[in-house]
């Protein structure tokens, strides 16, 4: 309950912060704005206590305290610049604290909500059916697309809030610092240790980010294209993303054998986006992710990367585009928190201000007020940000794997353009028509979106390929809103044409939609008591309350290096190396520690030499360390060892002696 409380009194904090800046939006515009801000806050506040005094309450509180302060200091100085003149005759402390509220909703904000809130409810139930679901008594079961990524982000938030180190070590790798923009994790650490189950403390701030981020999208969008009607497309053509793999689904579907296309709904991973099979004999080679089903639900660091860095372009462009100059300063306030929510998303940033500062110079002959409102911006993007990049970043991006050049690296078997085509669809088949069409300022605001495409086209981020997805996403978030703004131009070119026009926006809807349509709803019924699968058993689950409530939190297990390892998940206790699946994408060297595994769990010299080397607490037999290593030197550790847990199929030997 006070995670809760505490996440609410951010939010409360963000909203006075959107009043000083926003004031002359709408009270919608306002709520969004202001509790993405207070999102942000929460996750980056404490960080500096945290360092001196370790993930703790007493650092939250530090931070809660840093953040009342410079928000209240920034209202202060906005409200003393203002005359008394300007200050409305007859305002209560609350107005002036927090401006209008009482303003009825207009028919834009209807429509938004109609579209934001049926897609939050659709995250709420797949983040419900997802995360630790005890369909049967004791066993934790999850859907599809959070069957692997679940268990990393899990272990973050356990092992942060449990062992209260920071900056934190990997888990999976105790020993080495966690090179990974964990603040996205390190937000449910704080509703943990605030009395918030895991369940509770993963979910919550998943469900708040998701509504934000729908909202955040749209009125983005309607800020650059000032129609609903374009702001409803680019909406719907982002997140209900996908180009033609549901082809690849339809052979034989007139037949009596309907098993081609029902593998949708039965299989793994077998959908009409993110369908990988097959990729090297180029059978499929889907690399387009749907942006719900594929990133917001499973990955947590692109979700509430999303969240703000809507934010930060959306202050961004009313400051550059719609000479708002006030904005500056706190799009780089924002920008600043960006490096360790998502990198990505503070590259995106990045690029964006690099092709709007080249307009803004051209439009305005480099004049001192130019250079003023971007040193605004800049420095303290910049002087937030350093710190976060010294201490995490450039560590984790010196190895072989990180930032190479490779051009056309995402695709891996066809020709260029057609590989884009059957990705992307219709969005791609009409951007260039649009990008030709559209005004002289829309060109201008999509330059950013140009930027980062080509840049990614020729460079790998990171050891994964696939993980550059997370920029050509952001291509595709200003790919979209140019071409709805070219779509609904031409569906009103076409007002003779009432019927025609009807039935061709639809096969287009239908069209760009029909992937993720159905993505989505095997998502969904991936979930279901039916079809989940089994993240953590019930002894497994029974093991981790003992560990919990029996060990040090900073205790060292010998276990399988299985990714759904219940240790490291439900306890935050560390195991001497985790899954190659995740360590891999970071390129952290596992393989040595991985054979000092089965070495320790099949030899007993090896086992006794490697206690002493590395300092094992304690050793984890289950299920999957009996099916893994053949010869399992079981009876040694019952000879030597006291064992202190033994339920069911779970031994666990403390050998500190």
């Amino acid at each position: 309950m006070f995670g809760i409380v505490f996440l609410l009194i951010y939010v409360c904090l963000g909203l006075l912060f959107a009043n000083i800046y926003l004031s002359e939006a709408r009270p919608f515009t306002r709520v969004w704005a202001g509790s993405t801000a207070g999102i942000i806050f929460l996750m980056c506040s404490h960080v500096p206590f945290s360092f001196f005094m370790d993930f703790t309450i007493l650092s939250h509180l530090l931070g809660l305290l840093l953040t009342s302060v410079l928000v209240f200091v920034a209202w202060f100085f906005k409200n003393s610049s203002l005359q008394r003149s300007a200050l409305p005759e007859k305002s209560s402390g609350l107005q002036l604290l927090l401006g209008k509220w009482k303003v009825p909703f207009v028919k834009g904000e209807i429509i938004c909500l109609a579209f934001v809130i049926p897609m939050t409810v659709y995250m709420g139930i797949c983040l419900y059916n997802h995360t630790l679901n005890e369909v049967v008594d004791g066993t934790y079961y999850t859907g599809q697309c959070t069957y692997g990524d679940m268990n990393f982000h899990l272990g973050i938030i356990t092992s942060i809030a449990e062992q209260g180190t920071f900056p934190p070590d990997y888990s999976i790798f105790p020993g080495v610092q966690l090179d990974y923009y964990f603040f996205c994790d390190s937000i449910s650490s704080s509703l943990y240790i605030f009395g918030s189950s895991l369940r509770t403390a993963y979910i919550v701030p998943m469900l708040v980010a998701s509504f934000l981020t729908f909202t955040g999208f749209w009125i983005l969008a309607l800020q650059v294209l000032k129609r609903t009607s374009k702001a409803a497309i680019a909406w719907v053509l982002y997140f209900f993303n996908g180009g033609f793999g549901l082809f690849y689904f339809l052979d034989n579907l007139g037949g009596d054998d309907k098993s081609n296309f029902t593998r949708i709904f039965e299989e793994f991973y077998q959908t009409p986006t993110n369908y990988r099979d097959g990729a090297v004999s180029g059978a499929a080679n889907i690399q387009w992710t749907n942006t719900v089903v594929d990133m917001m639900i499973p990955q947590r660091a692109t979700l509430f990367g999303w969240m703000a860095v809507f934010l930060v372009i959306f202050l961004l462009y009313k400051a550059v585009f719609e000479d708002e100059k006030g904005l500056y300063l706190p799009a780089g306030v924002l920008a600043g928190c960006l490096p360790m929510i998502q990198t990505y998303a503070y590259f995106t940033i990045g690029i964006a201000a690099f092709c709007w500062i080249i307009f803004t110079v051209v439009r305005n002959k480099f004049n001192k007020s130019i250079i003023f409102s971007w040193l605004k911006f800049g420095l303290p993007a910049l002087l937030i940000s350093i710190p976060q990049l010294a201490i995490w970043i450039f560590g984790a991006t010196d190895g072989e794997g990180f930032i190479r050049f490779a051009f056309n690296a995402y695709n891996e078997t066809d020709n260029w353009l057609w590989f884009w085509i059957k990705n992307v669809g219709i969005v791609f088949i009409l951007l260039l028509p649009a990008l030709i069409s559209a005004p002289k300022k829309l060109k201008l605001f999509y330059s950013a979106g140009l930027a980062i495409f080509i840049l990614t086209e020729f460079i790998v981020f990171q050891t994964l390929v696939y993980d550059n997805n997370k920029l050509y996403l952001m291509w595709y978030a200003f790919s979209v809103i140019i071409v709805a703004n070219f779509l609904v131009d031409c569906y009103d070119k076409l007002h003779e044409m009432k019927v025609a026009r009807v039935m061709l926006a639809v096969i287009i809807i239908v069209m760009a939609t029909n992937a993720a349509f159905f993505t989505m709803v095997r998502e969904i019924y991936s979930g279901s008591d039916e079809k989940a699968y089994v993240l953590y058993d019930s002894d497994q689950v029974k093991a981790a309350d003992f560990i919990l409530e029996n060990t040090a939190p900073d205790s060292l297990f010998l276990s399988n290096y299985d990714h759904n390892n219940a240790i490291s998940c439900l306890t935050g206790r560390n195991i001497f190396v985790g899954s190659g699946t995740f360590l891999y994408s970071h390129d952290v060297p596992y393989s040595d520690r991985q054979k000092i595994v089965r070495d320790s769990f099949t030899d007993e010299e090896a086992f006794e030499a490697n206690k002493e080397l590395y300092g094992f607490d304690y050793v984890y037999i289950s299920g999957s360390e009996r099916y893994n290593f053949k010869g399992l030197i079981i009876e040694y550790f019952k000879t030597n060892y006291t064992c202190v847990y033994d339920s069911n199929n779970v031994l666990i030997f403390d050998v500190r002696s």
